[in-house]
């Protein structure tokens, strides 16, 4: 087995363990979370540390946003709430799709993405 074998089989077992681990947090943040409505309370008490726990509000939008960006758009909202799509201009520029004054004022660099796949 050479090395790369050893790194990818790694990289997998982390991959894996970093996946279950965040399951068993969202399952222990449930738990938490009923324990604190059961007690009625926003703190509960660890040995060493204590967690608030804070509800808050939360907006769903629609699946198919087309009717809301529609009824932004009409109630001349749009400029207010829309933004930069960053991952939409990042592949642009690189591609040079966008105006040179506007490419100007970013850097361009290497970076690494990791995906593991089925063999």
């Amino acid at each position: 087995m050479d090395e790369s074998n050893t790194l990818i089989d790694e990289f997998e077992k982390l991959q894996l363990f970093k996946k279950d681990l965040e399951i068993q947090e969202e399952i222990l943040r449930n738990k938490i979370i009923e324990l604190a409505k059961q007690k009625n309370t926003d703190i509960l008490f660890g040995t060493n540390k204590k967690c608030s726990v804070k509800q808050y509000q939360k907006v769903i939008y629609p699946q198919d946003k087309t009717e809301l960006v529609k009824l932004i758009k009409e109630k001349g909202l749009y400029e207010m709430f829309s933004s930069v799509n960053y991952l939409k201009l990042g592949p642009a520029i690189i591609k040079g799709q966008v105006d040179k004054e506007i490419s100007i004022m970013t850097k361009i660099e290497n970076a690494f993405r990791l995906s593991l796949l089925n063999l």
